[in-house]
């Protein structure tokens, strides 16, 4: 049998299926691609997640705001919602502080 090769691990992984039962030729073949073509980078670098988490840190903190404001007025339960939202943002802005595949997994909830 044989397999065009490819430049992807991905693909390479999908093409041969389980790595336990890989021959040594193809482990051999997925280190050369490793080393010739390394994946794809993160959709954002490490200064455009930083804007990203700034963005989200601000978020929290007008969510915050208005559940302040919420709770003095003796709204309780739209202060609690605002309060949770607000929650999120600050662990979507800790997320992105990391780059962006910790900001990914965080955001689809691996």
């Amino acid at each position: 049998m044989t397999s065009t090769p490819s430049l992807s691990l991905d693909l390479f992984r999908d093409q041969h299926g389980d790595p336990t039962r890989w021959s040594t030729a193809d482990i051999d073949s997925y280190l050369v691609i490793g080393e010739v073509a390394p994946p794809v980078p993160p959709l954002h670098s490490y200064s455009e997640m930083q804007s990203i988490a700034a963005d989200w840190a601000r978020t929290a903190a007008t969510k915050q705001s208005v559940a302040d404001r919420l709770t003095a007025e003796g709204h309780e339960t739209a202060a609690g919602i605002w309060a949770r939202g607000a929650q999120e943002a600050r662990e979507y802005a800790a997320a992105a502080r990391y780059g962006y595949p910790h900001y990914e997994a965080v955001l689809n909830g691996w």
